[in-house]
């Protein structure tokens, strides 16, 4: 304990921050947020500030031209990523980076701001702390099971998570079965549409943000773990048809894509050949780092970053630390 705070003094109050990032200042920082929420503005403003006085904003397209060798960047380059579209960036995101400059892209699930879904990790989220069951067993195929205790809030959300990974792990046609009979499991019904807190922003909303600056990506159709996707016509609608979907409901060009979960093994070769084939310019993962000039377009890494964040360990994140 006493040689991080030690570190800690040396890194924030001696300089060592500035010195990591001037060793990195050639390097581009692309933030992953998800969403957003009114207690975490006062934070949020802080990181800003600090983003705005320390880095150089730029747009997503803007370091995509400076890959593909059409500009240069500056020093210390950053910019905003949020994936899955929910409203709350609109509420409580989107005003905070605006009045900071700093140029953002939100990644749409294109049927979650159609109205047709929500999101499925917020649907295991929302059955399994309303049950009024002590417990479930899932099944999940092939002889696994998953035996889930619900007998306290904690341990409902402990088993939110051990459902919610093991439910990236299985066939994407065995996951979409397992949600289909989710709400017997749980005893209760899945609302056709998602509560308050959940919910996608809308065409106009995006369109509105995409006038004052925000750039508009593509986060799939449904938003499946795509390595888990099989049949290759699944994957193209996923990707290619999401992205007609999305071009159809705004009315412009959608040239950038943020695959789901984001890790090496949640995305595969298809996928990436899939993405560069649809005409995207950029995707997105969700493997952690900095980036430099030769970074593959369809492979950016980003920083994972959120509004409760302890901002002495974001501003860390941001100099290079923790990567």
């Amino acid at each position: 304990m006493f040689w991080k705070k030690t570190a800690r003094v040396v890194l924030h109050k001696m300089g060592g921050l500035a010195a990591l990032r001037s060793r990195h200042r050639r390097e581009f920082r692309v933030l992953m947020f998800h969403s957003f929420s009114e207690c975490e503005r006062s934070n949020m403003e802080a990181i800003c500030a600090h983003i705005a006085r320390h880095f150089e904003p730029v747009s997503l397209s803007a370091i995509v031209d400076a890959l593909d060798g059409r500009k240069t960047l500056p020093d210390n380059a950053i910019t905003v990523t949020v994936d899955d579209g929910y409203r709350n960036f609109l509420l409580h995101g989107h005003p905070i980076l605006r009045r900071n400059r700093i140029p953002a892209t939100i990644y749409a699930v294109a049927g979650f701001s159609d109205g047709q879904l929500w999101l499925w990790t917020d649907q295991i989220e929302f059955g399994l702390r309303h049950t009024t069951r002590s417990s479930v067993r899932a099944v999940l195929g092939e002889g696994e099971t998953l035996e889930l205790s619900l007998r306290t809030p904690e341990e409902k959300a402990e088993s939110t998570v051990r459902l919610t990974e093991k439910l990236k792990e299985v066939p994407n046609e065995r996951r979409v079965s397992f949600l289909a009979e989710f709400g017997s499991l749980c005893g209760l019904e899945i609302p056709p549409f998602p509560p308050s807190g959940c919910e996608a922003m809308s065409w106009d909303e995006l369109r509105a943000v995409a006038a004052e600056g925000t750039e508009v990506g593509c986060h799939t159709e449904t938003h499946p773990i795509l390595s888990r996707v099989a049949n290759p016509a699944e994957l193209e609608t996923e990707i290619r048809g999401a992205k007609q979907h999305m071009e159809e409901r705004l009315g412009f060009d959608v040239r950038h894509f943020c695959y789901p979960n984001g890790r090496p093994m949640d995305v595969g070769d298809a996928a990436i050949r899939c993405v560069r084939d649809a005409g995207f310019a950029s995707a997105v993962s969700c493997t952690y780092g900095l980036n430099t000039l030769k970074a593959d377009r369809f492979q950016i890494q980003r920083v994972p970053f959120s509004g409760d964040l302890d901002l002495h360990y974001g501003e860390e994140l941001l100099a290079g630390l923790h990567m």
